[in-house]
């Protein structure tokens, strides 16, 4: 276990492989679904679904809508809803193949120097720790965790049989993360950069052993498809739009809108929260402790021979990725940074085992020891999984227990309970009454779903309003692009709120409309008439 696994041509490897891997698809499937398409994460699904049909319009992404995530997970829904048909039931299909993909290459990654066993425990995790959170929603930081595990993939298949193509490979797979999730893609370059200097000054330099050239393939295969996307980008004025909206909003307005603090551990607030906080700390401690003996073994063989450096590489990649959490510290965000975290559990407990199992050799050498190694390893996730599911065990999965009704919308196709189900066709029902379907609509502050759903236009840049993240100005900019396109129709909710931080934009809506209906947290305004009577249903 602490070598790199050889390399063996018999067919028996490939079987062995893809039974484990059809293992791993049939457990996906069994639990996947009964649930990948019930209940809606209103916002940011609508946040994703409506951006790919404006991409479908012809529309940019950061140009002519605003959005913190980079262009390509809109481009990829937009796709599938081409293919497929518009419709949230395919956009939950394509976050079921996300999900069963991640652990395929978290069984893959591990395998790379690990056995088959180990592997499989290492893609266990996620299938419940993950997307299911996320009601099997492909958001864009589900598409940038994908691509990074492949390039991840990559990078060790090129370090391993120096073939050039699988570099190459590498850099696409990392320029899809970068256009997927900048942040992860970020973390992809450092970490295979890192790689890079490991093997110049660690490798022996022979005729058969070129990491400069390894890294220069790579890094050509992630610049040739971004430069191809940036010129026609700049051309069409949206670069500057990306810059602000991808790099210089997160590092400044974002952290004080919306961040959260790594939770303090008080016991005193009930034994879940504690052990929740206490999972922001273990998971570094654990990073720190793996890199001192990792540390500790080079100095002990005297050089980072071929296993310690991909060990490290993949430390190091996980270490960066374990970042997303610390800016906004909750269970969600920490979910997303576990992927390569079990990778590097399930090769430390095989590691970790394989040292008893010598100890007890040296002790007894007659002793069949070969026996060690599985209890270990399933012993140690055993106590792993125990510890999160009951952290995360009230929200673990959606629950597929009745009543529950399919969406009677044509976008629908997702499952709610029957109360919800039913008021949002009411909404929508009203949304179309009120606006022809050459008219916009305006939903405030952040139901993007609306659009979606209704098949109504938004006549502003933005998708969302949040405290903090526009300014004056954005707030004056979005009553001017309404003014130019004015809606038939605005769904507003939580007008108080909204009151205290968009005083602008609610001035607009006083002025120019009045209440029609309510139903439920919604307000339905037309254009002012004093002389009809508005109506309340709740």
């Amino acid at each position: 276990m602490n070598a790199v696994r050889k390399e063996s041509a018999g067919p028996a490897k490939w079987i062995g492989d893809c039974m484990c891997c059809l293992a791993i698809i049939a457990v996906c499937l069994v639990i996947a679904l009964p649930r990948y398409r019930l209940g809606s994460v209103f916002g940011d699904e609508g946040f994703l679904a409506y951006g790919a049909v404006r991409v479908m319009e012809g529309q940019l992404p950061n140009r002519d809508f605003v959005s913190l995530q980079p262009p390509l997970s809109f481009y990829t829904v937009a796709a599938a809803f081409t293919i497929f048909g518009t419709s949230l039931a395919t956009l939950r299909t394509f976050g079921l193949c996300l999900y069963t993909l991640i652990p395929l290459l978290i069984y893959a990654i591990t395998r790379q120097r690990a056995g088959r066993l180990t592997s499989l425990v290492a893609a266990a995790p996620p299938l419940i720790l993950g997307m299911p959170f996320f009601n099997f929603v492909p958001f864009a930081v589900w598409q940038g965790v994908t691509a990074s595990l492949v390039s991840v993939l990559l990078v060790i298949r090129a370090a391993i049989t120096g073939r050039r193509a699988w570099a190459l490979a590498a850099g696409v797979a990392t320029a899809v993360t970068i256009l997927s999730r900048h942040d992860q893609g970020f973390y992809v370059i450092v970490a295979v950069s890192i790689f890079g200097l490991i093997l110049k000054y660690s490798s022996k330099q022979s005729a058969d052993e070129h990491p400069l050239e390894m890294l220069a393939f790579w890094a050509a295969g992630t610049a040739v498809p971004l430069l191809i996307l940036t010129v026609p980008w700049l051309v069409a004025g949206a670069i500057r739009d990306m810059f602000q909206q991808l790099v210089l909003f997160p590092l400044t307005t974002y952290a004080s809108t919306s961040s959260l603090p790594v939770p303090a551990i008080d016991l005193s607030a009930g034994r879940q929260w504690a052990m929740l906080a206490s999972l922001f700390y273990l998971v570094p401690t654990f990073y720190v402790l793996v890199a001192l003996n990792l540390l500790r073994t080079a100095l002990v063989r005297r050089r980072f021979d071929a296993d310690l450096r991909i060990q490290a590489f993949v430390l190091v990649f996980s270490i960066l990725f374990y970042l997303q959490a610390l800016t906004r510290s909750d269970i969600y965000h920490l979910l997303i940074t576990l992927s390569p975290f079990f990778i590097v559990l399930a090769w430390t407990a095989a590691d970790v085992s394989k040292s008893i199992a010598e100890g007890l050799n040296r002790r007894a050498r007659k002793w069949p020891v070969s026996w060690v190694t599985p209890p270990v390893v399933l012993g140690t996730f055993a106590a792993i999984g125990v510890y999160l599911l009951l952290l995360v065990s009230p929200a673990m999965l959606t629950s597929t227990k009745p009543p529950i009704r399919t969406l009677a919308l044509e976008r629908g196709g997702v499952g709610m309970d029957p109360i919800s189900a039913k008021t949002l066709e009411g909404i929508v029902t009203l949304i179309q009454k009120h606006a022809a379907p050459d008219r916009s609509m305006l939903s405030l502050p952040y139901e993007p779903m609306l659009y979606f759903l209704a098949e109504r236009r938004n006549p502003t840049r933005w998708n969302y309003l949040w405290p903090g993240d526009q300014t004056p100005d954005d707030h004056r900019a979005l009553v001017a692009q309404a003014e130019k396109d004015p809606p038939a129709v605005i769904v507003l909710t939580g007008e108080k709120e909204m009151q205290r931080h968009a005083v602008t934009i609610m001035d607009y809506v006083h002025s120019r409309f009045q209440v029609e209906e309510q139903i439920g947290r919604w307000k339905i305004y037309v254009p002012r008439n004093d002389k009809a009577p508005s109506r309340e249903r709740r």
